[in-house]
């Protein structure tokens, strides 16, 4: 992209550095996880034979990991990785299977291909972009019904503009690591800037469709404000300025983005520097390290498995 047309897509430009600031971020926050747990790997050993730390415990005897304080720190630390791999891996999951449900929501009402989107039978004046591979452009009939032809012209081509990008990839993926990097408030906070310069990137790329013509796009935004459902146009004030000239100002927030890559390395140096010193042993010895279970050590594992899976299942009810 030349320059004029950068100078005249300030927001696109945005939100290609709040994308590729977040990236780094989330990028540096699962490195530092992976450091961390491959340290604590190597810290450990762990061994099959009979235990030399024991303690009664039930009528069995248990035996105990033994570590130093580099050890512990180690194991602290790949404790946090863990729950971030975890904690990330279980919101892509279900942001899969989210997608997964509205797809066939979608394909259950039978959507016919119609000026250049696929149209759905709704009175509820509707237009979004949604798939995560294959983002798809899609409008409802009462869409169709409200708007006039430049009009409908302009929110198709926002819509596009998410689809070329793959907006909703990009934001089901910010989504993703914001939640499993939860002590990054830097990383939440630039995935919701870079939602919201989405939205304006869009409207600079449908008002360019339109030639520079700005007053179908407003007509748009004004149509679904009045008679769309609260909430579900997406209008906000900041598009509003946007549109009527007033360009999008986002700068980096260096002291937040600085803070979080301060705690990111320090957790990378703390797990590299322990891991000099850490010594640890363990056995694998069944159950919880016994070499001598009794009845009631061995009904603690499938009573806290049951348990675990009705907190689980109430948290889900809720």
């Amino acid at each position: 992209m030349s320059r004029a047309a950068l100078a005249s897509r300030p927001a696109a430009v945005a939100t290609g550095r709040a994308f590729a600031l977040g990236a780094l971020l989330a990028g540096l926050g699962l490195a530092s996880a992976v450091v961390a747990i491959t340290r604590m790997l190597e810290s450990w050993r762990v061994t099959a034979g009979d235990p030399s730390h024991r303690i009664g415990l039930l009528g069995a005897q248990l035996s105990y990991p033994v570590a130093n304080a580099g050890a512990i720190v180690v194991t602290a630390l790949a404790g946090l990785g863990v729950l971030t791999g975890c904690t990330t891996t279980w919101a892509i999951a279900r942001e899969l299977l989210a997608e997964r449900r509205f797809r066939a929501a979608l394909a259950a009402r039978s959507p016919t291909w119609l000026h250049g989107a696929w149209v759905i039978d709704d009175d509820r004046p509707q237009a979004f972009c949604a798939g995560l591979f294959r983002p798809r452009v899609y409008c409802s009939t009462g869409t169709l019904a409200m708007l006039d032809a430049p009009a409908l012209a302009a929110v198709l081509a926002h819509e596009r503009h998410h689809a070329s990008r793959h907006d909703p990839l990009r934001l089901a993926c910010g989504r993703a690591l914001v939640a499993g990097l939860f002590y990054l408030p830097a990383l939440r906070r630039l995935v919701h800037r870079h939602h919201a310069l989405s939205e304006l990137s869009a409207d600079e790329a449908a008002v360019i469709t339109a030639g520079g013509d700005r007053s179908a796009l407003a007509s748009a935004m004004l149509s679904f404000s009045q008679l769309g459902e609260e909430g579900a146009a997406g209008v906000d004030p900041e598009r509003i300025d946007h549109l009527i000239g007033e360009h999008a100002r986002w700068r980096v927030p260096v002291a937040l983005c600085l803070g979080a890559a301060a705690v990111l390395s320090i957790i990378t140096a703390g797990a590299v520097m322990a891991a000099h010193a850490a010594a640890g042993s363990a056995t694998l010895a069944p159950p919880f390290l016994s070499s001598r279970p009794c009845v009631a050590v061995l009904a603690l594992i499938p009573a806290a498995t049951c348990a675990a899976g009705v907190a689980y299942a109430r948290r889900r009810r809720a």
